[in-house]
């Protein structure tokens, strides 16, 4: 009996959805109009993430899946026809920047004068396997928070301005991530080591390769974490790693006697590029490096991996990892 049931009540909201539809064409012959029975309404994004003053386009898709022809009337002013839900991570719903204003579509017809156009809708007709999308720019309407992530579902009206409960629910729900831009990352960074009163990675490499080339190894040494920067280098990373507490302590050692004889060159130049921040406690410092071995100039890409401690000394940056490049 509740099947039944439920069965009549499917039934009256089918049909009601097909009378908000007119049943003739142009030329005035009755037509069916199957968009309630065989449409689906999809949503596409470009990406997964966005940053802060890019755009963020939506796609708002409706197909045809039947084999009969599909009528819909859209409105060119999109927010009747094509209406979004946008909610963030805590399942909130977004108020818009600027709330649309929905006037009554049917009484603006009926007691504006309008010249030979008509009304502001177009009658689309969809065969089989045909769609028609619209996109519409998020980063217009809505105001996102960084680092939060948010997830849109799609309403389309076939005809808002003859009956505006007739709609379908988009099949999807498509997420993106928001977050700052990298400029303002790195702003935010160096802003929390100035306050920490701690040193910049920048400055810690200028410091790290000023030592290198005034031979100054004790300074050098300092801002290295030999247990993961010895792992860098193939001739010492496998002898330590099987080595035991006690041993390692000699392969460091070693190790240090190594980087003094200046390997690679004598180091004559270099110049910070860039500086990436992955997350708040970790950075790539960028470098541009010129050595000399013996009469030959040699020069690199270094790309430093350091990270912040924790504890009493926040803000102390150690070099943990390093990636050379020769550059031609």
């Amino acid at each position: 009996m509740r099947s039944f049931q439920t069965f009549i009540l499917l039934g009256f909201l089918v049909s009601e959805t097909l009378f908000a539809f007119p049943d003739r064409d142009a030329r005035g012959e009755r037509v069916d109009n199957f968009v309630a029975l065989q449409s689906k309404i999809s949503l596409t994004l470009t990406k997964r993430s966005y940053e802060a003053g890019e755009r963020i386009p939506l796609t708002f898709t409706v197909t045809n899946t039947g084999k009969e022809v599909v009528r819909i009337f859209p409105s060119f002013d999109f927010r009747y026809s094509f209406q979004i839900i946008v909610k963030d991570e805590n399942d909130r719903i977004l108020t818009p920047i600027e709330e649309p204003d929905f006037p009554d579509p049917i009484l603006k017809r009926r007691t504006t004068i309008v010249n030979l156009v008509g009304d502001e809708n177009k009658e689309i007709s969809l065969h089989r396997n045909e769609s028609f999308s619209k996109t519409i720019y998020l980063d217009e309407y809505y105001q996102f928070l960084p680092d939060q992530k948010f997830y849109i579902t799609g309403y389309f009206y076939p005809n808002y301005t003859e009956d505006k409960s007739a709609f379908l629910r988009s099949q999807n729900t498509v997420g993106f991530l928001f977050q700052n831009s990298k400029q303002i990352k790195k702003e935010s960074v160096n802003r929390q080591i100035t306050e920490n009163g701690g040193l910049s990675p920048e400055e810690i490499i200028f410091l790290f390769l000023g030592a290198e080339m005034k031979k100054r190894w004790e300074y050098h040494f300092k801002w290295i974490d030999f247990s993961e920067y010895i792992l860098a280098y193939d001739r010492y990373s496998s002898a330590y790693a099987e080595a035991s507490v006690g041993e390692r302590e000699t392969i460091i050692e070693d190790f240090k006697e190594y980087l003094t004889e200046s390997p690679s060159g004598v180091l004559k130049y270099f110049k910070v590029m860039s500086v990436d921040f992955p997350s708040k406690r970790d950075a790539r410092v960028q470098v541009y490096v010129e050595r000399m071995m013996g009469r030959f100039k040699t020069r690199y890409e270094y790309i430093y991996t350091l990270r912040q401690e924790e504890g009493n000394r926040v803000g102390f940056w150690q070099i943990k990892n390093l990636l050379v490049k020769v550059k031609k």
